[in-house]
């Protein structure tokens, strides 16, 4: 019991041994989900730069929807559109979404492989979570330049970005490890996480901004989604908006740390049956 308490801490270390293979499933994740095409991993930029496009179209030339109009604080930043908003709230949303998602099948979709090659399972969850991250990097970093073209991201925004990007990275993988271990387990999972994530991600300003909240319940249970002060530490850094409290980003940064340890210490716990239940 006592060994499994300190998984997390060896988490680094055994992705550190097997940093070879990471680095193998990780390519194999990322190139699989192009794989036949004749445009391959370039069809990441060429979507995204469409999905944006339709975007900044719509909701901002057409509809002509103002970010400051909806009563959010966007200091310094006045003729920020409704696109990028939501853009800059979607992106990190669809990374967390798919990483955890794949995560839920991940061990019964490799079952050969989990059955057959001795690894250690945190291994395949992280390897195919940076992999899965790397077709969403792409379409951040489309993001972090049009912030930049517009004059929205200064440098004072990146540290934003490096800990709103942190916070991500340790959220998803802290999920990635627990929700794996369970859906080994049990299969409908993938389902009752897919039903979860709209929950969570309707209940964060995302597609609408936190003024427009008057219920004060409501307003408390926004807030206390961890997503909300996510999306707001990476708009403060790209689009110069106001920051969370220090409060808040310190209750986010502490429940990523528990996300991680309790991911960590289930799947320490359970790795024996995963391959007898998959």
């Amino acid at each position: 019991m006592t060994s499994h308490v300190f998984a997390v801490f060896r988490l680094p270390q055994t992705l550190y041994r097997h940093q070879f293979l990471l680095r193998q499933l990780a390519w194999r994740a990322f190139a699989a989900r192009h794989a036949g095409s004749y445009l391959g991993w370039l069809w990441s930029p060429i979507s995204t730069a469409v999905q944006f496009a339709l975007y900044m179209t719509v909701f901002s030339a057409i509809l002509q929807i103002k970010v400051d109009g909806l009563g959010i604080d966007l200091a310094r930043r006045p003729d920020v559109g409704f696109g990028v908003f939501l853009i800059t709230g979607l992106v990190p949303f669809l990374a967390f979404n798919d990483v955890v998602m794949r995560a839920a099948r991940l061990f019964r979709a490799h079952a050969n492989l989990v059955q057959r090659v001795r690894m250690p399972p945190e291994v395949l969850v992280v390897g195919d979570a940076l992999g899965t991250l790397m077709h969403h990097a792409i379409s951040f970093a489309l993001v972090v330049v049009y912030c930049a073209l517009r004059g929205h991201l200064g440098v004072a925004g990146v540290p934003w970005i490096v800990l709103g990007l942190a916070t991500l990275i340790l959220w998803i993988i802290g999920a990635s490890l627990w929700v794996s271990l369970v859906g080994a387990f049990l299969p409908d999972i993938a389902e009752m996480m897919g039903l979860a994530l709209q929950v969570v991600f309707y209940a964060a300003p995302i597609v609408y901004p936190l003024a427009l909240v008057r219920s004060d319940l409501v307003r408390t249970v926004i807030e206390s989604n961890p997503l909300t002060p996510l999306v707001g530490v990476l708009r403060a850094g790209l689009l110069g908006a106001a920051p969370p409290s220090a409060t808040a980003v310190a209750y986010l940064t502490v429940a990523g740390l528990a996300v991680l340890w309790v991911g960590a210490t289930a799947l320490e716990r359970g790795r024996a049956s995963i391959p007898d239940v998959v």
